[in-house]
């Protein structure tokens, strides 16, 4: 065995150890996914692979309830009026569901790709919840967990996220491209968002219906994303300032301010200005405004839950 052979076999046996390592350690990695603030200003919803969804006490971060969830939780969101909450989850044994917090009640949810889902939102009065999953499905569920509808958005990949017009029942998905459909099924509009073959995260309507904005991934050539639109798919303001994805979006109860959970929380207007910007330690993954709308919670990369001032000034962290 010569001399140089023995080195390239080291080097080679040094590169495999490096990429088990690296990828035991990716695969391991325990990050707060998503967050939602209950509809009654009192509590907290976080999820993320930490196999719990976890209630916290929305005044000082205590915990209130935990229940155990074998696997990723990708999205929480609470139901607009009452004190449930749908949880969508992915490489998971459990499956999707609604949670009753009063009761203690699960309901899973079938039809949905063994892969799990992304995307979750309630319609405007709560009748009915969306559920996009990683075949490119929309689930439309009622509040028994019965499905009412299922179709296929024409999109093979992922959706990433869901959301429900604010005064019709449309609603809006978001991967590769940006695509609005009807209750039933029926696609109104489809667009891409950008020459680049770049994937959208995030996703919310304004109150008024008139316009959304969508926050992108980004890629090692091309910055993150943060794009209004009107309704009819017109853009109306692309901004770039942000140094990571646009993870998650959330509007306060008024509608005259966004929030965006990326490298930092910044707060935004409805044309797109930047109000405020809170510094961050790691990256944000779940952001969601109070009912009142003066304070923000955060979930990041780190597990670290952030809860803010509508200034984007931290006002309690939890490790």
């Amino acid at each position: 065995m010569t001399k140089r052979y023995q080195i390239g076999l080291i080097l080679n046996l040094l590169i495999i150890i490096c990429n088990q390592t690296f990828a035991q350690h990716k695969s391991t990695r325990e990050i707060l996914w998503t967050t939602d603030w209950s509809p009654n200003g009192k509590f907290i919803a976080i999820g993320g692979n930490v196999d719990t969804l976890k209630i916290y006490d929305g005044r000082d971060l205590e915990p209130y309830k935990s229940f155990p969830v074998k696997g990723t939780i990708t999205r929480i969101k609470w139901h607009p009026s009452k004190n449930i909450v749908a949880v969508a989850t992915q490489t998971s044994e459990a499956k999707s569901n609604i949670l009753n917090l009063d009761t203690n009640e699960k309901i899973e949810l079938n039809g949905i790709s063994p892969d799990g889902a992304r995307g979750v939102d309630w319609n405007k009065t709560g009748k009915y919840l969306a559920v996009a999953d990683n075949d490119g499905q929309i689930l439309i569920y009622n509040l028994k967990g019965e499905l009412i509808r299922k179709f296929n958005t024409g999109n093979t990949k992922s959706i990433t996220a869901v959301d429900w017009h604010p005064k019709k029942d449309e609603l809006i998905t978001v991967s590769e491209k940006i695509r609005i459909f009807d209750i039933e099924g029926n696609q109104l509009r489809s667009f891409k968002h950008r020459p680049e073959e770049v994937l959208i995260l995030s996703v919310a309507w304004h109150q008024s219906g008139s316009f959304f904005v969508t926050g992108d991934y980004g890629d090692e050539k091309d910055k993150s994303l943060l794009q209004y639109w009107d309704e009819k798919g017109k853009l109306l303001k692309s901004i770039d300032i942000g140094k990571g994805e646009y993870r998650n979006l959330s509007w306060n109860k008024k509608g005259n301010k966004l929030a965006s959970a990326s490298d930092a929380l910044r707060i935004w207007d409805t044309k797109g200005n930047l109000m405020s910007e809170g510094k961050s330690q790691d990256y944000l993954w779940g952001v969601s405004w109070n009912k009142k709308g003066n304070r923000i919670i955060t979930s990041s990369m780190e597990q670290r839950i952030i809860l803010w001032n509508s200034r984007a000034e931290r006002i309690l962290t939890k490790e």
